[in-house]
This record gives C-alpha cells, sequence and structure tokens, in this order.
C-alpha cells in the first residue's frame, strides 16, 4: 500500500461537507450510535470555526478535522478523523497541517488538541509536541469517561 499519495486527495478548508459522509466518518470512528445525530451534527459543522476536509477521486468525504476559535489568539482542533480505508496514507496529517496552516494565517498562535491515549505519534508526526507543565482538564465529566 501505497504510504503517502498527497496527489491522489483533494484538500480543502470548507463547511460545505456532505452531511451523510461526515456522520459515516463519526461512526466508523466510533463516535456515534444508531440514531441520526443530524441537527446536532450541522451546528457541529456550521458553529466551527474552520473544517480541513479531504476528498477522494469521486469527491467522497475521506476525512476531516474541526477548529473551535476565537478567530484571533486561541483555537482548539478536535475530531480529527479518517475513514479506516485511507487510514496511514498521510491524510490526517495533511488535513491538521492544513487547518493548523489556516488558524496561523489568522495570527492564531495558540492551536491545541486533545489526543486520546495511542495518538501520540501520529500528533507527533503532524507536527504537534506535548505540552510539558500543561494538564488538560474536563468539566462535567462522569468519572472521567468518554461519552461523546
Amino acid at each position: 500500500m501505497d504510504t503517502d499519495r498527497q496527489d491522489w486527495f483533494r484538500y480543502s478548508i470548507t463547511k460545505d461537507l456532505p452531511r451523510a459522509d461526515v456522520l459515516a466518518l463519526y461512526r466508523a470512528a466510533g463516535w456515534f450510535g444508531p440514531s441520526d445525530p443530524a441537527p446536532e451534527l450541522d451546528s457541529m459543522i456550521e458553529n466551527s470555526f474552520a473544517v480541513s476536509a479531504a476528498f477522494d477521486p469521486a469527491g467522497r468525504l475521506v476525512g476531516m478535522a474541526r477548529a473551535l476559535s476565537d478567530g484571533v489568539s486561541d483555537a482548539y482542533i478536535l475530531d480529527v478523523v479518517v475513514d479506516p480505508a485511507h487510514r496511514s496514507q498521510g491524510v490526517g496529517r495533511e488535513i491538521v497541517k492544513r487547518l493548523s496552516d489556516h488558524l496561523a494565517s489568522f495570527g492564531i498562535d495558540w492551536i491545541v488538541c486533545i489526543g486520546v491515549p495511542g495518538t501520540e505519534a501520529f500528533y507527533h508526526v503532524a507536527g504537534a509536541a506535548p505540552m510539558d507543565g500543561h494538564t488538560a482538564f474536563r468539566f462535567g465529566a462522569k468519572n472521567g469517561a468518554d461519552d461523546k
């Protein structure tokens, strides 16, 4: 398998995404169950500061990441997801790079994300580094359980 086929994918910073494809990506990541969260999904995309997306040659959404931001100084990258069939091909890395470059073009210099255990190598390759001396906190968590 080719491990870096960037010429094969089309990338875009856009919120104009096929909602069925977005839902399929989230479900592939195990984030939504069988019920249709269409109203929440629309708000999640529309209320994002920016969305970085990857499309295959047929135009199907195969990966995305969202950013929440004040548009001036701080941004939070979340929901980095790639279709399992296109993982380990550089898609996630390119999505995150393009999103962080887009945020930096606004002068945003505090761009953070929280990765789940086991994603450290991915984020390192994507250009991120652990924030020594900082601890992530979650408000309203039920015993720290991930209930997304």
